[in-house]
């Protein structure tokens, strides 16, 4: 073992004594030590004994050096600097390299301390004191450094018998308190029972110092009218706001204060440490997909009719975790659910965009949104869609993991709430209808009024804006990785897409557009009728009903229920499921062509609205036929009083008898009323042996009537 200036060994049998070589003679002989804790000179030992001792375990080397410090000198005071350089100067003047071994022997080293004490003008005694810490620290000049750092007790509470602090400036009508342990511990029960509380109004510390003073240092008296009231006594001892905030700053705890007056909710939300990345646990494109849904802040009216106005709608947003490309796009207006948009959102993710963005007349080149046929690993969500027994069994089928965040834990999928906002703000500046927060405030007009776009064209804009963040937005906090430098991959959505997919897709999974949709669109029950297949009142037709004569047999047997799949998004089709992997298509009939390219949104509203209008229709009716009730009764009152009036008095038999000749009767008469007449033809006139001849003619017997009269006898009877 090679022994050198500086080395440290402790004794075996006693931890707490450990020398300090300071100096070896050149023939390595013999050694001056020092103990580093004990205040004395260094001492000469044999270097033969140290080794020995080293050997036989009476000595052990010890690598760590208790005065070892690092000193950040910009800290120090200017006293302490001036210190600093004193106690250099000394052992640059009498104990440097070229003063030993003669500073170690202590005649040489009274004569030499001497000399440095006229020349420095410092007491013996100081330079002496300035030595043994040189030689016991390490014999370096950070080993002169004084410990003003170590003074004072930090962390070590004071037992006072005196208050302590400033006098106050002015009088106080109150005594001093000295802050005993006793009023320590009324601080602490003040402290949680009116300022650690859960209470809506968040009381403050000065509140909780006055219930203090109320509780524990007045004293309760009565008014003249009976009631009791604290009072604090003139000249009585009770602790100041200020000792009283000093107590509570000394023992604050954070994260006590944020779970105790607002929640662990809030502390999660707003206060935690964040020491992740949302990169952690993403290493490429569609390792996980991030989805959520917001309430957009704007209103929209309906594609039937834009006078109507229709609210808000949600908007879904699906996000790549690694890209941060939003890959899925959403937009209804049913409320957040597994079939009202999370789906949806899910199949849009992993369809042919170009061919999305073509039915809402926007012509884009597929390197632009290049996500077709791609299905994540997982998925993240929050507890809502994805906790649905149905939402679970459908993903499994396709081998996706959902993993659902922690109630009221949006910061844990922070992409996609991130730009639900992002995707927003591009927008909202430009469209009427728009929410602001003074849309409430007092005569600022109700900005519904102002909504002119429908959910189409909502969903145009917010391509728009997708496409742009996708191609152009440059993630200012993205952190790349060794790799993605090296080749110079922007931090733009679209180039960590592209790169990922070359350099990292290993596991990246594809699947056909009629699976994803099988699987994932929405089902329901459809009732096959005589009209045709009928879902949601729209009727459609399909090769299999007309094959299998479906419609024959509702006519003839009832009607009956089949199993559907459909698009929200568009009607146009729907899906006829004949088994488990199995479905034909069914299109709109001819005689439905109102409802082409419209969305289930739109169909709802408009038969909504027919609703309405019917209902209203049938109020009026009603009003209508009441009127009408009223009238007919009035016609026929008239009508039972005229005839009562010419009744002449007869048997009812013959009343009865007479009906034949009554109706023959009624008949010519009626004939007569009927005839038409053209106003052009002129009638000629009729001499007096006409009407002679044709008096004759009805004498004789009229051959047609006796006919008519024998047929009706033969059908009736003679009755």
């Amino acid at each position: 073992m090679l022994l050198a200036v500086n080395t440290l060994y402790r004794y075996a049998d006693d931890p707490n004594r450990i020398e300090r070589i300071v100096w070896v003679s050149s023939d390595c002989q013999a050694c001056f030590v020092v103990d580093i804790y004990n205040n004395s000179y260094p001492y000469p030992r044999q270097v033969v004994d140290i080794e020995e001792g080293i050997k036989d375990g009476t000595y052990i080397i010890d690598e760590t050096d208790p005065w070892f410090r690092i000193v950040d000198l910009e800290t120090m005071s200017e006293k302490e600097q001036k210190r600093w350089n004193q106690a250099k100067e000394v052992i640059r003047t009498i104990a440097t390299s070229g003063f030993e071994p003669n500073i170690f022997l202590p005649n040489e080293r009274a004569k030499l301390i001497q000399k440095a004490s006229e020349q420095l003008g410092l007491s013996p005694s100081t330079i002496a004191k300035y030595l043994k810490r040189y030689w016991k620290r390490g014999k370096n000049f950070y080993a002169l450094l004084s410990d003003l750092d170590s003074c004072g007790g930090a962390g070590k509470e004071r037992k006072l018998i005196k208050k302590v602090g400033r006098r106050s400036k002015y009088a106080s009508m109150h005594g001093e308190m000295v802050i005993s342990d006793e009023v320590k511990r009324i601080f602490r029960i003040a402290l949680d029972k009116y300022y650690y509380t859960a209470k809506p109004n968040k009381p403050s510390l000065r509140w909780a110092y006055e219930q203090m003073i109320k509780d524990y240092f007045a004293k309760e008296q009565k008014t003249e009218s009976g009631i009791l009231i604290p009072i604090v006594e003139e000249g009585s001892a009770i602790p100041t706001f200020g000792q009283f905030r000093y107590w509570f700053n000394k023992w604050r705890d954070p994260k006590r204060e944020v779970l105790s007056r607002e929640g662990a909710r809030k502390f999660q939300q707003q206060y935690r440490p964040v020491l992740g990345s949302t990169q952690q646990d993403v290493y490429a494109p569609a390792a996980v997909y991030q989805i959520d849904a917001t309430i957009l802040d704007l209103n929209v009216v309906s594609a039937y009719k834009r006078s109507q106005i229709l609210s808000r709608p949600v908007c879904y947003l699906v996000v790549d975790g690694y890209s941060h490309l939003i890959v899925g796009l959403h937009v209804s207006l049913e409320s957040p659910s597994w079939a009202g948009g999370a789906m949806m959102a899910l199949l849009n993710a992993s369809e042919d965009k170009v061919e999305f963005c073509k039915r809402f007349g926007i012509e884009i080149r597929e390197e632009e949104w290049p996500v077709s046929g791609v299905i994540p690993e997982s998925i993240l969500a929050d507890r809502g869609e994805m906790l649905s027994s149905k939402a679970l069994s459908t993903i499994e089928h396709l081998q996706i993991a959902v993993k659902n965040t922690p109630p009221f834990r949006p910061d844990w999928k922070p992409l996609v709430e991130r730009y639900l906002g992002l995707v927003q703000q591009h927008a909202k500046p430009f469209i009427p209808g728009a929410v602001n927060k003074n849309a409430k405030e007092r005569g600022e007009r109700d900005t519904r009024l102002n909504a002119s776009l429908t959910v189409e064209e909502v969903i145009k804009v917010l391509i728009k804006c997708v496409l742009h963040y996708n191609n152009h937005h440059h993630l200012s906090d993205y952190e790349r990785d060794a790799h993605q430098i090296a080749e110079n991959v922007p931090s733009i959505p679209i180039h960590l897409w592209n790169y990922g997919i070359q350099y990292k897709s290993g596991k990246l999974r594809r699947v056909s557009q009629d699976v994803l949709r099988f699987n994932l669109l929405p089902s329901d029950k459809a009732t096959v009728s005589p009209k045709g297949i009928k879902w949601n009142g729209i009727l459609y037709g399909c090769e299999t009903a007309l094959k299998e004569k479906w419609f024959v047999r509702a006519r003839t047997k009832g009607s009956f229920k089949v199993d559907v799949s459909y698009d929200p998004r568009c009607v146009n089709q729907i899906y006829l499921r004949l088994g488990r992997n199995e479905y034909d298509v069914c299109y709109l009939l001819d005689s439905q062509s109102r409802y082409k390219d419209k969305s289930t949104d739109d169909i709802q509203f408009l038969l909504a609205m027919e609703q309405q209008e019917k209902a209203g229709f049938q109020g009026q009716e009603f009003g209508q036929r009441i009127s009408l009730a009223a009238e007919i009764e009035e016609i026929v009152k008239e009508a039972v009083q005229k005839t009562k009036a010419e009744t002449v008095p007869e048997s009812n038999a013959k009343r009865l008898r007479d009906i034949r000749e009554n109706r023959r009767q009624e008949k010519e008469r009626n004939r007569e009323q009927e005839r038409i007449v053209l106003a052009g033809v002129k009638q000629p006139k009729v001499s007096a042996a006409d009407t002679h001849e044709q008096e004759k003619e009805n004498e004789l017997p009229n051959h047609f009537e006796l006919l008519k009269q024998l047929q009706q006898e033969g059908l009736y009877g003679n009755r």
